[in-house]
């Protein structure tokens, strides 16, 4: 058992002080009313950040304490080369604060992790000798050549590996509020994925209809001499157009509104003679193919009746 006490001043006896204080009985004391992690203020204190998009990151100058120990890192920011991105798998790495009592040195480090199909970043150590801060975690992808910010995941808010530095009384564990923040994110992603998903099968199975249609369409048509252009505007998932032209003529357009494949169009054109000419075409699938095209030219006799010429 001992008892300690911290400090006084020292007193000499025949030239040797009787209080000489070590290390270990500062950061006792200082231990006792500040928590591990990196400072609050300001918010982008050793921040890791993408650099000029390449495979350079970049620490903001700022400061930790780590076990009654401190660290800063001032006057420049550190710069960090991320290691080349494997063939086929993805990697994650980390950067840390590392306190090393072997070596009496606190320092930033990058830790490297394994490429893998299901990558794992590396684990902190945290030991008698060597206790480290994750201040961030890198997804390294498969063949690229640079490293976004998207890329970064800053992990100074999670107190289980990092958190921000406070007094004696903790008032927001940071944990929480991290954990909070990526459960909502991943909800978000979910969300996203199963919209995409239900788009994706409702535009399938509207051009599924629509393949059947075109499949239907195509062997009526082929067997007529004349087929009615309103018919086709019938199909869901179709829009159509009319634009009256200055001259007085009509073109019609008939198309996909999904990815605006022409299905028919009618040009209706007017004579000096007062005769009607209309021009109809309908499309093969890939709508540049004619299926059919019709002429009707219609004809007003003096007699009062009226002619149709199909062809």
């Amino acid at each position: 058992m001992a008892e300690v006490s911290f400090p006084f001043d020292s007193v000499q006896t025949d030239g040797i002080d009787d209080r000489v204080y070590y290390a270990e009985d500062f950061k006792r004391y200082f231990k006792q009313f500040l928590t591990n992690g990196v400072y609050p203020n300001p918010s982008t204190n050793l921040k890791v950040e993408a650099l000029n998009n390449n495979m350079v990151l970049s620490v903001n100058l700022g400061s930790a304490f780590i076990n009654g120990t401190c660290y800063s890192l001032i006057d420049d920011k550190l710069n960090i080369t991320v290691s080349d991105a494997h063939i086929s798998y993805n990697r994650k790495d980390i950067v840390v604060v590392s306190l090393n009592e072997t070596n009496r040195i606190v320092n930033i480090l990058y830790k490297e992790g394994v490429p893998s199909a299901s990558p794992q970043a590396p684990t902190i150590i945290r030991n008698a000798d060597v206790y480290e801060l994750k201040l961030c975690e890198i997804t390294v992808k498969s063949g690229i050549n640079k490293i976004t910010q998207a890329d970064i995941l800053d992990t100074r808010l999670n107190k289980s590996v990092c958190g921000f530095v406070t007094g004696l009384v903790e008032t927001v564990d940071t944990t929480e509020l991290f954990n909070q923040y990526e459960t909502y994110l991943n909800q978000k992603i979910e969300e996203w994925k199963q919209t995409q998903k239900q788009q994706s099968n409702e535009f399938n199975e509207q051009m599924t209809e629509i393949e059947n249609w075109f499949t239907e369409v195509k062997l009526d048509i082929t067997k007529l001499q004349s087929f009615d252009f309103d018919n086709l505007t019938e199909l869901k998932g179709t829009t159509r157009n009319t634009n009256f032209l200055g001259n007085g003529n009509i073109e019609e357009k008939i198309f996909i509104t999904a990815d605006n494949t022409k299905v028919a169009d009618r040009f209706t054109e007017f004579l000096q003679n007062g005769d009607i000419k209309v021009n109809t075409k309908v499309y093969e699938r890939n709508g540049k193919n004619i299926m059919r095209e019709v002429n009707v030219l219609t004809k007003f006799n003096s007699d009062g009746s009226i002619t149709e010429v199909i062809s």
